[in-house]
């Protein structure tokens, strides 16, 4: 019996909002198959392999998505939109669940100490106590404000930055950056 392995790549261009395209290659194959039998064993899931992102977004997303067990237990229970927390995440933090900001913000989801312990964290470098801390912070802002980019800017900047501003944005270009990369981000994980 003679073993044959099939591979199979497609190519397709996806456009983002901007209207940019950047290939994207699947490829799946078959294992285990009878060249004689013509008949497939075991099939594989798909890998798929992005062109023009760089390096260090794939890396950084790889970081994040090790956390997806966790990022899911915590949406199902608050009801938070999951590829929003892995967003966050991923803006916040790259994945490192030891980072620690200029202004002293720590963890995944980059919270201050004060506001970790308000929202029952303790151990804000604990991966499960600063996501749960974080997605009670963002769902309370959620609904604070009932807009998702209000909810990231007042995650960003804080609540009394947004209501400053009239229930906007502001306009800090930090802030503006802060939640066009999140909400860019949160589309990602959809997929």
């Amino acid at each position: 019996m003679r073993g044959l392995i099939c591979l199979v790549a497609v190519v397709c261009i996806a456009s983002d909002a901007r209207g940019a395209g950047r290939a994207e290659m699947m490829i799946g194959g078959l294992k285990g198959v009878d060249a004689d039998a013509g008949v497939a064993a075991v099939s594989d899931q798909p890998v798929i392999v992005e062109f023009g992102v760089p390096l260090e977004a794939r890396h950084a997303r790889s970081k994040v998505l090790a956390w997806t067990a966790l990022v899911d237990d915590v949406a199902k229970r608050s009801d938070v939109d999951r590829a929003l927390l892995m967003a966050v995440i991923d803006v916040e933090s790259g994945g490192d669940p030891f980072a620690v900001s200029s202004k002293g913000a720590r963890g995944l989801m980059q919270l201050m100490p004060q506001t970790g312990a308000q929202q029952g964290a303790g151990d804000l470098f604990d991966p499960y106590q600063n996501v749960v801390a974080g997605t009670r912070l963002l769902d309370t802002l959620l609904a604070t404000f009932g807009d998702v980019p209000l909810a990231l800017a007042a995650y960003n900047a804080g609540e009394g930055a947004v209501r400053k501003f009239g229930g906007t944005v502001p306009p800090y270009a930090e802030t503006q950056k802060y939640v066009r990369r999140v909400m860019e981000r949160a589309v990602v994980y959809r997929r």
